[in-house]
């Protein structure tokens, strides 16, 4: 398929929820000013896990963003969190939507958009909902099971609660690539709009990733912090921290920003999505042959040279054979030598790992970064692992820098690997 020749995507809207920050200023501050939303854990009793430290959004109020109690009985988490980002990025952007109720028909306005849509993407299809429909039907039976359940665990529940809430019949796309879903939707929605598909669309990636069968998976794994601290790249890192939260952004082609006077935060140059094709979790450090491949590819896709990429926002898990390989492949595209190539930093350690929701959160970052030539730090990280040492770390607070362009990268169990190069425009200009 080749692009509608002329067809630019650009960003008009952000929106937050995350353990650091619900509004795009206190996010970007918050993670330049070296803080973290990591605390103990509240959801859940605690005294049969290793792991007692998440990132929580222990004041998140369904209702303070407009979801009904009829629409709470019948939503989940994970959804309420999409619909909030989502409703903060149409807000931003300055588009009139209608705001509808998601169970009732007779509470829709008539309006429909059907040149908006949505794509939102999601890794574990709420995994707390489906351990307590478990527990309830080895208890009682089929006849203790939702009669919501589909509606409230199925991969597509978010895009299609947000496309439901705001009367969009545009395409509608989910993507579950693991860790990668946030940024592997955004891909999508660029090539929605790109191709001529749709206008504009809402786009990211939400979770809930702070429930006990989850935290209890990566702690025996061994990718969760028993220390609870995740530590991207540093020497004593001993895997990740799970959290919760939303990244949503509103994509829309420039010309259609421009006839509306749209205020633009930058716009999406490229991307490369690339399989590693050698395990369900490992990497080879050594290699990394889809984070390398996809790099070059989105480079290429962008038509950005390396020396034009002033930072790099990593996956940055924490764990150790993730930091390593990527690390690797950002020496193998960029070069190496400390000091030299683009700034690095991975946001984890503050906001927590949001699995689908990660990709979402970190792309508005790299968006940000760019927009305001200013590079937040990798929180957790104080002295770099020999092996990731040849990198342009930024350790401690932010940094002013510029940053012509920005690149985020998200890894998934499974192999996936992307990377999306993204250039800001100055703050506060329109599309004229």
């Amino acid at each position: 398929m080749i692009a509608v020749e002329g067809r630019r995507v650009v960003v008009t809207g952000i929106g937050v929820v995350t353990p650091v920050g619900n509004t795009v200023k206190e996010f970007f501050d918050n993670l330049c000013d070296g803080r973290s939303g990591v605390g103990e854990l509240t959801r859940f009793d605690t005294s049969r896990c290793p792991i007692t430290r998440a990132a929580e959004l222990p004041d998140f109020v369904p209702a303070e963003h407009g979801i009904s109690e009829r629409d709470i009985r019948v939503t989940a988490r994970f959804q309420w969190l999409a619909i909030a980002a989502s409703q903060a990025a149409a807000a931003d952007a300055g588009l009139d939507l209608p705001r509808n109720e998601i169970h009732s028909a007779s509470a829709r306005e008539p309006r429909k958009l059907d040149r908006v849509g949505v794509a939102i993407g999601v890794a574990y299809s709420n995994a707390e909902i489906l351990q307590r429909q478990y527990a309830l039907l080895e208890r009682g039976g089929s006849r203790s099971v939702s009669a919501r359940l589909c509606n409230l665990t199925l991969p597509n529940s978010p895009t299609s609660a947000v496309s439901i809430r705001h009367g969009l019949t545009g395409p509608l796309v989910t993507v579950s690539g693991a860790s990668a879903s946030g940024a592997e939707s955004i891909i999508a929605a660029y090539d929605k709009i790109k191709y001529g598909r749709a206008e504009v669309m809402l786009t990211g990636g939400a979770e809930s990733a702070v429930n006990e069968i989850t935290i209890a998976a990566f702690a025996q794994n061994r990718t969760g912090s028993r220390v609870g601290v995740c530590r991207p790249f540093d020497k004593d890192r001993d895997g990740t921290i799970l959290g919760e939260g939303a990244g949503v952004v509103v994509l829309e082609e420039l010309e259609h920003a421009r006839a509306r006077g749209a205020r633009v935060y930058g716009e999406v140059l490229g991307y490369g999505l690339r399989g590693d094709a050698y395990d369900m979790s490992d990497i080879r450090p050594d290699e990394a042959p889809g984070m390398r491949a996809c790099l070059e590819e989105a480079l290429l896709d962008s038509g950005v040279s390396t020396t034009e990429v002033g930072y790099i926002n990593v996956h940055g898990t924490g764990t150790k054979m993730n930091d390593p390989a990527e690390a690797f492949a950002i020496r193998e595209v960029f070069g190496d030598g400390p000091g030299s190539g683009p700034l690095v930093s991975g946001t984890k350690g503050a906001t927590g790992h949001m699995l689908g929701g990660t990709g979402g959160v970190e792309f508005i970052t790299a968006l940000l970064a760019s927009h305001h030539n200013r590079v937040p730090p990798s929180y957790g990280l104080a002295e770099p692992d020999p092996r990731c040492a040849e990198l342009n770390h930024v350790i401690g607070t932010g940094v002013a820098a510029p940053v012509p362009t920005a690149i985020t990268t998200s890894v998934g169990m499974g192999g996936n690997n992307s990377a999306i190069v993204v250039r800001g425009w100055d703050a506060g200009v329109v599309a004229a």
